[in-house]
C-alpha cells in the first residue's frame, strides 16, 4: 500500500470506526469528558509526551503547530494503539483491553522563503468506555446496578506556521471538537413487588478551539550563550471552547411508557497553556521537558461545574538517541532510540482523593523504506503507568499502552519562492 493511502484509510477508521470499543476502559472515565487523551504522535509518546520545544524535520509534531515550520518535505503519519487496563480495587480484579487507530496527521511545506506549511489531521481528546455492575443486598431485597458508558470526543484539526525571523517559529491549530457520549443507569430487582428502571442519557458535543504556539531555536547562540544551537524553548495556549451540547435522555420505568427529555445549553472546555524545552548536547542525543497546566476548575457542564472536576498538570521528559546521519551504515545504526516518563494529576478528584498518573515510557523508530526524496519508518512506543489508588474505596488501574505507527516523508511538490 502507498504511503498516501496508509492515511486515507487510517483517517476513515478514526472518523468512522472509534464507537466499536465500549466497556473497555476504567471506571475514571465516568467523570467529566471521559479519559483526556495527551497524544501528539509516536514519537512523543515514546519521550514522555514531550515535543513543545522539539524541532525536526522528519516527523509531524502536533504538540507545538510552530515547528511544522521546519518542515521541508511533506510528513504523513498514522498511529494504532492497543490499551491492556488491569483493573482492582483491592479485593477484585479485571483485565480489559482494546485498540483503535489513535490518529491520522498529513503536513507539507507551501511557501519556501518564510517556511510556510500546513497540517491536517483527526486525533482524539478524550474517550469513555466504563462497564460497572454492583450487587448489593438491602432489606433482605437482592439490588444489581448497572452502569456503562461509551464514546469520544475528538478533533479534526487544521494548522499553519511559518518563521518571520530566522530561528523564530509561529503557528496556529484550529479545532473543530465533536462527539457524542452514551451513559446509561439500569436498577434491577431479583424480586417480584419492584419495578426496573432503566435511565439513557445520550450527549452530543460541538464547538471550535485553536491553539497559538511559538518555538525559539538556538537560544542559548542567540543570547550569546553558546557558538552553536543546543537549546530550544517553546509555549503553546489552548483557547478553550465552548461546545453545544445536547442532552436527551431517555426514561423507562416498566410501569409506565418510556419518556424522552431533551436539554440544549453548552459546555466549558477551558483553557490550558504548556511550556517546552529541547536541549541537544550532541549530534545524536536529544533531551525534552514539557509542563502542562489546565484550568479544569473552570470546566461547566450545561452551565454546572461538577464537584469532582479541578485544575490539571502534568510534567514529562524525554530522551531520543539518533540513528548515523547517513544510511550506508550498518541496520542497527539506523535505529532511533526513545525513553521517557512523566506524572499527571488529573482534572479528577474522588473521596478525597486526587486521581494521579505515574508513567514510563520507550520506542524505537526502525527504517523501512529509502529513496531518493523519500523515507518511512516504523515506529514502536511501549507505555505503562498507574492511574488512581486502590484506598478510599476506588481503583487502581495497571496500563499498558502499544502503539505502532507509519511515518514518513516524501517530495510531493516543490514549496513555492520567491524570485
Amino acid at each position: 500500500m502507498k504511503p498516501i493511502h496508509v492515511f486515507i484509510v487510517s483517517a476513515c477508521i478514526l472518523a468512522f470506526g472509534e464507537r466499536s470499543f465500549a466497556g473497555d476502559g476504567p471506571v475514571y472515565s465516568r467523570y467529566g469528558i471521559g479519559d483526556l487523551i495527551t497524544y501528539s504522535g509516536n514519537r512523543a509518546a515514546a519521550m514522555g509526551g514531550t515535543g513543545i520545544a522539539s524541532l525536526n524535520d522528519s516527523y509531524f509534531n502536533s504538540s507545538n503547530p510552530a515547528s511544522l515550520a521546519i518542515l521541508s518535505r511533506a510528513q504523513y503519519s498514522a498511529d494504532f494503539q492497543y490499551r491492556g487496563n488491569a483493573l482492582s480495587d483491592g479485593n477484585q480484579s479485571e483485565f480489559l483491553s482494546s485498540g483503535n487507530v489513535q490518529s491520522a496527521l498529513l503536513a507539507f511545506p507551501v511557501y519556501e522563503q518564510y517556511k510556510i506549511a500546513v497540517g491536517f489531521g483527526f486525533t482524539p481528546l478524550s474517550r469513555m468506555a466504563y462497564d460497572i455492575r454492583d450487587e448489593e443486598t438491602e432489606a433482605g431485597q437482592d439490588i444489581i446496578q448497572i452502569f456503562d458508558g461509551s464514546g469520544t470526543l475528538s478533533s479534526a484539526q487544521m494548522s499553519v506556521s511559518f518563521s518571520p525571523v530566522q530561528s523564530v517559529y509561529l503557528g496556529a491549530t484550529g479545532h473543530y471538537i465533536f462527539g457524542d457520549f452514551d451513559r446509561r443507569q439500569q436498577l434491577q430487582y431479583a424480586g417480584t413487588g419492584f419495578y426496573s428502571t432503566d435511565e439513557d442519557k445520550i450527549v452530543s458535543m460541538e464547538g471550535f478551539a485553536f491553539t497559538i504556539g511559538g518555538l525559539v531555536e538556538g537560544i542559548d547562540k542567540l543570547t550569546g550563550l553558546s557558538k552553536q544551537n543546543h537549546l530550544n524553548v517553546g509555549a503553546t495556549v489552548f483557547s478553550g471552547s465552548s461546545l453545544d451540547t445536547k442532552e436527551e435522555t431517555l426514561e423507562n420505568f416498566i410501569t409506565s411508557q418510556e419518556t424522552t427529555t431533551v436539554t440544549y445549553g453548552s459546555s466549558t472546555i477551558p483553557l490550558g497553556y504548556a511550556l517546552g524545552l529541547q536541549y541537544q548536547p550532541s549530534e545524536r542525543t536529544i533531551l525534552t521537558g514539557d509542563a502542562q497546566f489546565q484550568q479544569w476548575g473552570d470546566y461547566k457542564y450545561l452551565g454546572v461545574h461538577p464537584s469532582e472536576i479541578r485544575n490539571s498538570t502534568r510534567f514529562g521528559v524525554g530522551a531520543e538517541f539518533l540513528p548515523e546521519a547517513t544510511f550506508g551504515d550498518a541496520y542497527f545504526h539506523q535505529v532511533t532510540y526513545r525513553v521517557g516518563a512523566y506524572t499527571l494529576s488529573s482534572y479528577l478528584a474522588l473521596n478525597g482523593q486526587t486521581i494521579d498518573e505515574h508513567f514510563i515510557t520507550g520506542g524505537i523508530g526502525i527504517p523501512i523504506f529509502f529513496s531518493p526524496g523519500s523515507e518511512a519508518r516504523l515506529n514502536i512506543t511501549l507505555e505503562y503507568g498507574i492511574q488512581g489508588t486502590t484506598s478510599s474505596g476506588l481503583e487502581r488501574n495497571n496500563i499498558t499502552r502499544l502503539t505502532i505507527s507509519i511515518n514518513g516523508s516524501d517530495t510531493w511538490f516543490i514549496p513555492t519562492e520567491i524570485d
